[in-house]
Order: structure tokens, then sequence, then C-alpha cells
């Protein structure tokens, strides 16, 4: 139900005027511009993909017309500031014209999943009122259609393909046909492009991001102009972002973690190139060799579990030169830290590199120079593994709501299991429960339409509440414990934190997976979703068929996982100890809804879904 002014909120949001004071290029059309202009980037490769198998560019000078001409459609076909436009589509250049081209327009751009059902589809176009959609696929066409009767609010639908004769009670236009209105009345509609862009204010809202969300309907955080323009400002110095980047984009442009860094790379006139899937990101990375790429952990985990299972199966002597190599590099890392590296672990870690770590090197493209990982916490023995195999990897934290980055970990020092240093102009402090509060020009306006969840969200003197649960070191460096709403409270009063004890159960070989339960139970057990293509060998040594069906009841296997569980969980304090386990047959998916788009295990779903399973390890409740 829409209240009267769905862009109600309660609070002032000083911090981003503040910073605009400062920073006149403070919202994101202008920060295009001022790119194309002082990085001469007219004629410079901007945004890449696969075309007929082939990477294909296009220029800043060829994307900026397609911005002006979508803008001047939007404007022709009645749209107003602030207005909405929905859009549901993968990562490809026709994003980001619809991205500029609907801020062009002093409109407001709410960007959809792409996987998204038909239900999730309406309700975001619906709750955000869209006068306009995109799609990029039939399917999502026919999704839109689908839900016309519960839309009052759009008239036009643009799709990036040829429609055909779909019926429809909307307008439908094919991409070259919206972009041919533009182009045709773009001289009519010049000066007013000028205008709304020259209006614009860095507290203006330019997009409505709809959290993924493990639990609960989405929300649509509004974020503004000074938001992601402040962002991007204090990534690109903290990143050392250059106009010879190269950024592989794979994960999905409605996730802020991606939008950021896009408008980071753009500030810098550099160049994107948009992977063709998540499965294709290893041969995607030989093609572009990009040197810049943010990922969620999850990527970097299967990097990971890729390499060492190759070097596992290799002979003897590869694999003692490899554990050789990679000792070599977490000495040669840390003595760069501390300032106290000598000739002569130069000259071990020079023929480390030779003999095994470059090949690490060459498999990424060979011109790496940072990796970014963001969205959830990052394994610690994942993050050493690419620290010592001479990668920069910097973790961060932030939120859809702080548009997002809170922290980052500073390239020349970063401590590994941290997710490092809040950044200029934000400020965090440590609620006495635990909870990490923000304040900054990072912060959202408030969720739209929903007065009240952004009162419960935000104070009335601007601090946000994250959610999340963390501690901050002696140094100023930040560690995310978990989240305040998957903390895990058992029948006997203990609060446990399922995340920590999931990333060490997945440092097994052995484990793809695994979801921790116990709340409200008597002791902690697991889902767990074992590494089938490692137990092959095990599976011949028992004389145990390789079947994942079969093998996902089968008592020995069940047995000595838990063996590994009890070995990694030594450690914890005894009611923090898995007691049990269940194992699942297949991966948990996007797929399969369970898990979001940025790869993180929606926990409502799997309870629901798997509730057999989690009642045989609790057989008394």
């Amino acid at each position: 139900m829409q209240v009267s002014n769905p862009m109600e909120t309660h609070y002032d949001p000083a911090p981003v005027r503040e910073w605009a004071e400062k920073n006149p290029v403070s919202t994101i059309p202008k920060l295009f511009r001022k790119a194309f202009e002082k990085h001469n980037a007219a004629g410079r490769n901007y945004l890449g993909c696969k075309v007929n198998g082939v990477y294909k560019f296009e220029t800043y000078q060829q994307i900026r017309d397609k911005v002006e001409r979508f803008a001047s459609a939007l404007i022709e076909v009645g749209m107003q500031p602030n207005d909405r436009l929905g859009q549901i589509a993968n990562n490809r250049p026709e994003w980001v014209v619809t991205d500029l081209g609907t801020m062009h327009a002093g409109c407001i751009h709410a960007p959809l999943y792409p996987t998204l059902a038909t239900e999730a589809i309406e309700y975001i176009l619906k709750d955000c009122g869209a006068r306009v959609a995109v799609c990029a696929t039939p399917k999502h066409l026919e999704s839109v259609i689908a839900s016309e009767k519960e839309l009052p609010s759009l008239e036009h639908i643009v799709c990036m393909f040829e429609p055909g004769k779909m019926e429809s009670s909307r307008k439908i236009w094919s991409w070259d046909e919206f972009l041919k209105l533009g182009a045709d009345n773009h001289e009519k509609h010049k000066a007013e492009i000028e205008t709304r862009v020259n209006n614009l204010k860095a507290t203006d809202v330019c997009s409505l991001v709809y959290t993924s969300g493990t639990t609960g309907e989405p929300k649509g955080a509004m974020l503004m102009h000074g938001n992601f323009a402040s962002n991007a400002h204090t990534s690109v110095p903290l990143l050392e972002f250059t106009t010879d980047d190269l950024e592989l984009s794979f994960l999905p442009l409605c996730h802020v973690f991606e939008r950021v860094a896009y408008y980071s790379v753009t500030s810098m006139g550099a160049t994107i190139a948009y992977a063709e899937s998540v499965d294709t990101v290893g041969a995607n990375m030989k093609e572009v060799r990009p040197t810049v790429m943010p990922s969620v952990p999850r990527l970097f985990e299967k990097i990971y579990a890729r390499i060492t299972d190759k070097v596992a199966a290799g002979p003897t002597a590869k694999r003692a030169i490899f554990a050789w190599a990679m000792g070599v590099g977490k000495k040669h890392f840390q003595a760069k830290i501390n300032g106290t590296l000598n000739p002569f672990l130069k000259l071990q870690y020079a023929m480390a590199h030779k003999l095994a770590l470059s090949k690490l090197h060459t498999e990424t493209g060979g011109r790496i120079r940072l990796f970014c990982s963001g969205g959830a916490p990052l394994r610690k023995d994942v993050g050493e593994f690419f620290l010592s195999a001479g990668f920069t990897l910097t973790e961060g934290y932030g939120l859809t709501e702080t548009s997002p980055v809170i922290c980052f970990n500073p390239l020349r020092r970063p401590k590994n299991g941290t997710v490092g240093k809040v950044i200029p102009d934000v400020q965090v402090r440590i609620a006495e429960d635990g909870e990490i509060l923000c304040k900054g020009p990072n912060v959202m306006l408030g969720y739209f339409n929903k007065p009240q969840a952004t009162r419960d969200a935000i104070t009335d003197d601007g601090w946000f509440h994250t959610g999340d649960i963390g501690v901050l070191d002696e140094e100023g460096y930040l560690a995310i414990t978990d989240r305040k709403k998957d903390l895990l409270v058992m029948s006997n009063g203990k609060n446990v934190a399922p995340q920590p004890i999931e990333q060490l159960i997945q440092s097994s070989p052995y484990v793809e997976q695994c979801v921790v339960l116990g709340d409200n139970k008597k002791f902690i057990a697991a889902l767990i979703v074992p590494t089938y293509a490692n137990l092959k060998d095990w599976c011949s040594q028992n004389g145990i068929a390789h079947d994942p069906d079969a093998l996902s009841t089968n008592p020995k296997l069940i047995e000595f996982l838990q063996g590994e569980v009890n070995r990694l969980c030594a450690d914890l304090s005894g009611y923090e100890r898995v007691k049990a386990i269940a194992l699942l047959p297949r991966e948990l998916t996007l797929e399969h809804g369970e898990m979001t788009p940025t790869l993180k295990v929606k926990r409502k779903v799997v309870n629901q879904k798997y509730s057999d399973k989690i009642g045989s390890l609790y057989p008394e409740d």
C-alpha cells in the first residue's frame, strides 16, 4: 500500500550535503561527464561483451551518444524528474546505458535481478511505481505482461531484443526503436536534458536498490547521487584505480558492490568487460586479461578449491614444490607488511614465483593487480592463500543501504581475517549488543514507501543499524563475526554465531557447503553438501559406489564427515561444536532459490526445503 510520500524520511541526510560542498562532482551524470572530459575518454574503450564468440568494445563516445538518446526517449514518452524506471537485465552495455540514461533524464533507476521469478518482478515494479520497464529477455517480457493488471503505473516496455507481436495493453518498444525515438527527438530535448542534469543534487534519489534479502520481502533502499558518488570518489585512491585498468565484471550490476565498482572505474575513464556468466569467469579472465576484479567469497573459495585439488592430484615432487613456494610466499607477504623483507627472502620468492606461483597468475590472465572481496566474510585460509600466492586481495565491508562501502583493507597493510579500516568521511561505532552502526555520506535516505522500516533502521541523528555483529581492534581494523538476525539462540540460552563455524567446516576439502543449525535447540547441528568430486578415492577405498544421491544417506560417509567436523571444531567451546550432521545430495544454488544473487544462503528457504533432514537431526522435537 502506497503512503502519501513514498520517499518520506525522518532524518536529515546532512553528511551527503556536507560532502557535496567539498566535492562538486556529486551526481552520477556529472561523474560520467567529468571522466569523459578529464581523461579525454571519447575514443577510449569503455564497455565490452562477447559478440559471436569474440569480445567487442564500445567507446565512451559511443556509450555517451546512446545515453543521450535514451534520456531523450524517456522525456519524449513523458517521464518526469523522480519518475521510476525498472530494469530486468544481466550485465551488459545496455544496462549501463539504461542506468546513465535514466539519471540524465532526472529519473530514478530501479534495477531488478534477472533471475527473479514473476511474483518478485511484479512486487518490485508495483512497489516502485515504475512507468517504464526494460527487459533483457523474452522471459522477462512475459513476466511483465503477466503482471500488467497489477501494474497501474506502467506505460512502456523496452526490450533489448526484437519482441515480435507480443500482445500487451502497454506500448512495447525494441531497443533500437527506443534509441531511434530518442535520436529523432534529441535536438528538441537537448536543452531539457541539460537542465535536468544541472538541477540534480547530491541528496536526490537516483536509484532504488531492492535488497535481495535472505528473509522477508524486498525493501527498496533509496540511494542518493551523493551516496554513490562519495563511495566512488573515496574508492578510487584507496584501490589505486587508473585509466589503464580493465575490470572483469561478473557480479550482478543490480548489487551495489558491482555498481560502485562500475562508477569508480568509469570515473577514471577505464574499461569494463562483462563475463558471459559465473561459470565462464575463469575462461573470460584469460581472454580479456583484467587488472581488477571485484568478487564475492564464493568465487575465491571455488578458485582456491580448484587449484588445491589440482595440486593434490599431481606428482609428489610438484606437490612438494608448490607447498614450498606457498610457504615462501607467506613469509614474503608477512615480511613486506612488517617492513622486514631481506635480500635472501627476495631471492627465494623470485625462485618460488618462477617455479610455481607464476602459473597461478597465468590462470587469471597474468595482469591482475587487485582482487576485491565483499558481500560476505572471506574465509581466513582462502585469503591467506591468495596473499601468499602474490596477489593483492583486499576485503571490504558494506551493505546495500550504505551504497555499499564502509571499510576496506589498506592495499599496503591488509590484515587477513578483518574487513579493514573505515573509509574517509564515514564513522563507525559498536553498540552495546555488538551491532555495527554507521554514519556518513554513504548512508541511504531510507526505504521507499516504508517510513517505519526507515525509522527502525536509521536513528534520528543518522546512525544506520547494519544488523551485523563486529569488533574494532586496537589498530582500527573491523572484524565481522556474524549477522545479528542469524545468531542462533539455543534452548539453554547460549548465543551461537553460525558463520565462523560454517567457514571452519568449509575449509575441509571434503565439504563444499555448510549450514549450521541450532536455533531454540539443545545442541548445534549442520546440513552439509560434500565435495563429491573429492570423495572418489574414499569411495573406491571403502567399496562404495560414487553416487551423490546414495552417498548423501550413507552411514559410513556421514561418520567420516562427522570426524572431519569434529577435527575442525575441536577448539570451539563445547556448546558451539556440531554434534550431528545430515548430508545433501547437491549444491545449494541460486537457480533452486536457496542462494541470493550474491551467493549467500537463504537460511529460511533451506530450513523449509530440508525440514525432513533437519527433523532427523532433532528427533526429540
